[in-house]
């Protein structure tokens, strides 16, 4: 009798521990709709439903390449040069928050402390071309704060020090950007987290191999991915990128997207609420734009190496929205 009471208590406790390692392989509720997402991103395939070529919008100069893509289903609407490589700037931060989001809603971390006590970091943050929010000593900042820093006043310190957070090392994480750029199959190529070059990077010990003029590379087809994908992975992105002026930390942080309400180029009748600009001498002026008309998909936009990034994306946005099957 007791042997069979301790046989139904061990195949209780096995039961119990099979179990027990099944929950923890599946995560919490919000991990595996992430990895639900995760694995939704793979399967949207990037195809082409142009507009007619006989129908072509007038732009301001000459953008370097540009591109419009429906975020719902990834119907590219209109290209141009979208295949060429091209510096991206700060663009490249899209790449880094989508990583820096993965590790904090994963693991519930958006309130955790980020080491920014590297000197060459707070030299950085003190540069008032460079750094974009400063780290003051003694203070502490959180995964939070300084995601808000690089999305909305495109911190580079700030991108610098969330990128050793997730990875470890900045050397680590350009590593995980380009892996994560290979899984994607994108033709991309990152030497920072920030979209800065080595000519910059040098002067606090971030430049990797290579010569100065080395940045990260990316087509305006493959940027627009990164794009689509950071908002199908975490939509509410944009209530923090449509925020035009906000409290961060300890300081007042400004958005320089000049198509959010209240700015000089904002048109209410496109509902832009982000995204991402950039800008170095080499890459000039880059802009990922997207927004939501009411009855329609969202709109996502790039434009690499223009004169006139807020005026074009306009252009562009309202080329679209007139002539596209899609937006009918």
């Amino acid at each position: 009798m007791m042997n069979r009471k301790k046989l139904v208590v061990f195949v209780a406790i096995i039961i119990a521990f099979i179990i027990g390692l099944g929950f923890i392989s599946k995560g919490s509720i919000f991990t595996k709709s992430f990895n639900k997402i995760e694995n939704q991103n793979h399967n949207i395939y990037f195809k082409y439903n142009l507009i007619s070529h006989k129908i072509k919008p007038k732009f301001l100069g000459e953008p370097e390449a540009m591109i419009a893509i429906d975020a719902k289903n990834g119907q590219i609407v209109y290209a141009h040069n979208e295949n060429k490589p091209e510096k991206i700037a700060s663009l490249s931060k899209l790449m880094t928050l989508y990583l820096v989001i993965q590790k904090a809603q994963k693991n519930h971390a958006w309130n955790q402390i980020v080491n920014t006590t590297n000197p060459n970091l707070v030299r950085m943050s003190h540069s008032y071309d460079l750094g974009g929010f400063d780290f003051k000593q003694n203070h502490k900042y959180t995964v939070k704060e300084l995601y808000k820093a690089a999305l909305i006043r495109s911190s580079n310190n700030a991108a610098i020090a969330l990128g050793e957070w997730v990875a470890g090392s900045n050397k680590k994480f350009i590593n995980m950007m380009n892996q994560q750029a290979k899984i994607w199959g994108l033709k991309a190529h990152f030497v920072s987290s920030s979209g800065l070059e080595n000519s910059d990077l040098k002067h606090y010990g971030y430049n990797q191999v290579g010569n100065d003029n080395d940045g990260n590379e990316v087509s305006a087809k493959d940027i627009g991915k990164i794009a689509v994908y950071i908002l199908k992975a975490y939509p509410s992105i944009v209530d923090d990128s449509i925020q035009a002026v906000t409290y961060d930390g300890d300081q007042t942080i400004y958005n320089e997207n000049g198509l959010l309400p209240g700015k000089e180029f904002y048109d209410p009748s496109l509902g832009v609420d982000g995204l991402k600009t950039g800008y170095t001498d080499s890459a000039g002026l880059c802009f990922v734009g997207t927004g939501k008309v009411k009855g329609k998909d969202r709109l996502v936009t790039v434009t690499l190496n223009d004169d006139d990034e807020f005026s074009n994306t306009i252009k562009l946005m309202k080329f679209v929205y007139k002539n596209s099957t899609l937006y009918k």
